[in-house]
């Protein structure tokens, strides 16, 4: 077997892997020994630059609390090259802080915010209706191996990923399909939205995630901002995510990048295109980090991820992508000082509920209530990738259900379902009494919340 090296790291060249399922048939110039699109010696992630509007200090209910005038500037009036914060036609010129060094002194002058834990409320919910003024939803469409997230909000929609599994023939799955032929529905039960994504974030640049841009150009639903993080090449998915994010602007939608060196303030960020939303706040962190590429993990899309936190009142939700034990770890790091805006109700598993992405020390920051992993079904043939990988792993939902951390939540009644020990192995059944939800056990979940940050949970099955 042919490897390839970049900056110390090993690689495989997709040329010499004939028999990998998920890549079959895909433009991936590399491979890792698991099948997924890594970064290796040609295929290199550019930044996106100055394509991307500015992006501003995001102001979570969570955390610090940031003063309304500092929200006037963009991140790079925080750098400590910046001796004054002034807006245009500004008379008086407001210091900076003597040094304001990545993710530290700024956030030392706030308070922190105090956010009531609230209870959890079970009741049937409709398949699909439009929400009133006090409630949003959040989809998590079944797609396959993959991610594909609606939130149906009453000012508007957001869309988090695209999922999902690629597949032909008798029995797979086609999860771009899928997630598209589910948004398409969605629309047209809901027609108040006028068939228009409002944002749609993309996590980062792997086929799981991104499956559907194709079917979505020609589905003749609008979309009028697209927000990814930053990653830009002429090949491989990293090809796929630069034409996605140019032919939105083509159709007149705006940018955003969010860029781990375009970060000064651990507050996350935002601009019109994160969150367009009177309703409700979207706040972005971490994303694309190409100057971590020289370190381990850091050749996997997976680790540059865009974490996504979306608040409804005192409802909230956290979107982890893919991020890896790396990538997780790095981030609780960076913004070690501001942990408490990772502070949610409801989180997406990161990467498919795999072995070691999920740990103790991420659980105990987030808090988390509620549980919610995309993933295949156990089915060979219709959703083979969720056997190559071994999602959800058993070590996963173990951690999610057991001290000292869990999902504080419980299922009642319990549920019970599968979980697998290794990648290629057969799954083993498992019980779930915590609140931990799997679109491969159930198909599409619908989480509903209000604004007082009360939740239900319903189920869709795989129609």
């Amino acid at each position: 077997m042919r490897t390839i090296s970049i900056r110390g790291l090993a690689f495989l060249s997709i040329m010499s892997l004939p028999a990998l399922s998920y890549a079959q048939g895909l433009d991936f110039p590399y491979v890792n020994e698991n099948g997924e699109e890594i970064f290796g010696k040609d295929y290199v992630p550019q930044s996106a630059g100055n394509l991307s509007l500015p992006l501003y200090i995001a102001r979570p209910n969570a955390g610090i609390q940031v003063p309304d005038d500092l929200l006037l500037f963009t991140q790079e009036a925080f750098r400590p090259r910046v001796q004054d914060l002034s807006l245009p036609n500004e008379p008086a010129h407001r210091q900076v802080p003597a040094t304001v060094p990545l993710l530290r002194d700024i956030r030392q002058q706030f308070e922190p915010l105090q956010v009531p834990r609230l209870q959890f409320h079970r009741q049937q919910v409709p398949e699909v209706t439009s929400v009133s003024a006090s409630i949003m939803r959040v989809h998590y469409v079944f797609v396959g191996q993959g991610a594909g997230a609606v939130v149906e909000l009453p000012c508007g929609i957001a869309v988090i990923d695209l999922g999902g599994e690629y597949g032909s023939g008798d029995g797979k799955v086609d999860g771009g399909a899928l997630f598209v032929d589910y948004l398409k529905n969605f629309f047209a039960k809901n027609p108040q939205y006028n068939n228009t994504i409002d944002t749609l974030i993309l996590s980062h640049p792997h086929a799981d995630h991104i499956n559907g841009s194709d079917e979505l150009k020609t589905s003749g639903l609008a979309v009028r901002a697209i927000v990814d993080n930053g990653q830009t090449n002429n090949s491989g998915t990293l090809g796929r995510q630069s034409a996605f994010r140019q032919w939105v602007k083509d159709q007149g939608g705006q940018y955003a990048a969010v860029e781990l060196a375009r970060q000064t303030t651990a507050t996350g960020v935002t601009n019109a295109a994160i969150d367009p939303f009177a309703c409700a706040t979207i706040s972005a962190f971490w994303g694309g980090a190409n100057e971590l590429l020289s370190r381990s993990g850091y050749e996997n899309p997976n680790n540059h991820s865009v974490v996504v936190r979306i608040d409804f009142g005192q409802a909230s939700f956290l979107f982890l992508g893919d991020l890896q034990h790396e990538g997780a770890a790095d981030l609780l790091a960076q913004y070690e000082e501001n942990l408490g805006v990772f502070d949610v109700d409801v989180f997406q598993v990161s990467h498919h509920g795999a072995d070691g992405d999920t740990t103790d020390d991420l659980l105990n920051v987030l808090s988390p209530r509620i549980a919610i992993i995309s993933m295949g079904t156990k089915a060979s043939t219709g959703s083979p990738s969720a056997w190559q990988y071994g999602h959800p792993r058993l070590t996963t939902l173990k951690i999610l259900q057991e001290e000292p951390v869990i999902v504080t939540d419980e299922r009642n009644p319990a549920g019970h379902f599968w979980g697998a020990p290794a990648q290629k192995s057969d799954f083993k059944n498992v019980d779930i009494s915590r609140a931990v939800f799997g679109t491969g056990w159930e198909g599409t979940i619908i989480v509903t919340a209000t604004q007082a940050g009360e939740y239900s949970v319903s189920t869709l099955g795989f129609k």
